[in-house]
């Protein structure tokens, strides 16, 4: 999937920004919000899994 296709599912999923650029500034400053990437997420077809580390000893 292209960045293109992602921010048009995104802006008609989720009233994103339809700015291809204005995603690319997000991940290129660091400042994409958690909510902002469980939606990204959703659109490639990924879950963002929280797991417990397991313990080193």
């Amino acid at each position: 999937m292209t960045m293109s296709e992602a921010v048009e599912i995104l802006a008609d999923e989720y009233g994103w920004s339809s700015s291809v650029p204005n995603l690319s500034d997000k991940l290129k400053r660091g400042s994409l919000r958690y909510g902002e990437a469980v939606e990204l997420a959703d659109v490639l077809g990924y879950d963002i899994v929280w797991q417990k580390r397991r313990e080193v000893r």
